[in-house]
């Protein structure tokens, strides 16, 4: 797996909104989940916090950017789930001692490898997820306007 790094003439890093290109997340899982074919989900968040430290996507203290484990769980491999990308294949004991959990190890769905829904799998899911903060703000605000009419209508 390949990440580019864009490095200015003077060695300085380029960060957040400075890349030209970041290697989307859920693109990040569908080529791991190719490579391995069946993964758990742990094993695929280290993976990716793995590859943005070595491509030098870092904040300021040295950690990789990268979510952490449950946001991980919630904003992909539970939107992935529900969008039938990815499908459960089976469970296995946990590695470590004494840990009662199963690992959910995870495949893509035959057919949905090159699906549109890979590049944005949160905005497919819900497309107000793509709008940021501002603009999310004020379609809520829209939405609770609408609401406040029919309301009275009904009431009238």
């Amino acid at each position: 797996m390949v990440i580019v790094v864009f490095v200015v003439a003077d060695k300085k890093v380029l960060r957040g909104w400075a890349l030209p290109w970041t290697y989307p997340t859920g693109l990040f899982i569908r080529d791991y989940l190719r490579e391995k074919g069946v993964a758990c989900a742990y094993e695929v968040w280290s993976a990716l916090r793995k590859a943005r430290l070595e491509a030098g996507m870092v904040d300021k203290e040295g950690r990789p950017r990268v979510c952490t484990y449950g946001n991980f769980m919630r904003n992909y491999i539970y939107v992935l789930k529900k969008l039938g990308l990815i499908e459960l294949v089976g469970k296995e004991p946990s590695k470590k001692a004494g840990r009662k959990l199963p690992r959910h190890l995870f495949r893509i769905v035959p057919g949905k490898e090159n699906a549109k829904e890979w590049t944005a799998p949160q905005k497919f899911f819900d497309p107000r997820r793509g709008l940021g903060p501002k603009r999310y703000k004020t379609y809520k605000e829209k939405e609770k306007e609408k609401e406040g009419r029919k309301r009275r209508r009904r009431a009238a």
